[in-house]
């Protein structure tokens, strides 16, 4: 597949803890994966599905395609919320709190998918949500005047155990303004 339309194909997906601190074999700047720090510390990876692997975009890319950190980000969160309108996402009960799944890759990656949240999940949540993403396929949330809800959100989390694909144990709340994902800190 050419190299040419890499960033207009790039979805975005949360990215594991320590990516950004793992020892690549020695790559040039324009070799490294493109990672965006959010505000709230997560990272953001953008990948292409080239059929039976996701490929990391990488610096040279938006080199080669002239595209910014910022216009590959926008792209890849509506390639995302295309991918979820195509594919689906369903929700389980789990106790007060449910989990969302989706397609094994990309749960995590669905808090960047604002329509999500502020049309069709917002009736699960009418006080806002609190969610766990503990590692990639991982995304479950409860109302935050849920107590029984947020006991069952550290259950997820401790059941989720470390391993290769964590991403944080942190929880996060919505900030229903800014649409921010912020630590919770309850």
């Amino acid at each position: 597949m050419d190299d040419n339309d890499f960033c207009t194909r790039a979805i975005a997906k949360l990215a594991i803890r320590g990516l950004e601190e793992r020892p690549a074999a020695r790559m040039s700047e324009q070799e490294a994966p493109v990672l965006t720090r959010l505000a709230n510390d997560l990272l953001v990876g953008y990948v292409v599905d080239q059929g039976n692997y996701l490929q990391y975009i990488q610096r040279r890319h938006l080199t080669v395609e002239g595209v910014s950190e910022a216009d590959l980000h926008r792209t890849a969160v509506a390639n995302l919320s295309t991918l979820l309108g195509d594919r689906g996402a369903s929700i389980h009960p789990c106790g007060d709190a449910s989990m969302v799944i989706f397609d094994g890759h990309f749960e995590a990656s669905l808090i960047l998918v604002d329509a999500l949240w502020d049309e069709e999940l917002a009736r699960f949540a009418p006080n806002g949500f609190i969610i766990t993403i503990p590692n990639r396929d991982t995304l479950a949330f409860c109302d935050s005047g849920s107590v029984t809800g947020l006991e069952e959100i550290h259950r997820i989390i401790e059941r989720g155990g470390p391993g290769d694909d964590q991403i944080t144990t942190t929880l996060y709340y919505r900030d229903p303004t800014s649409r921010d994902w912020r630590p919770y800190r309850g």
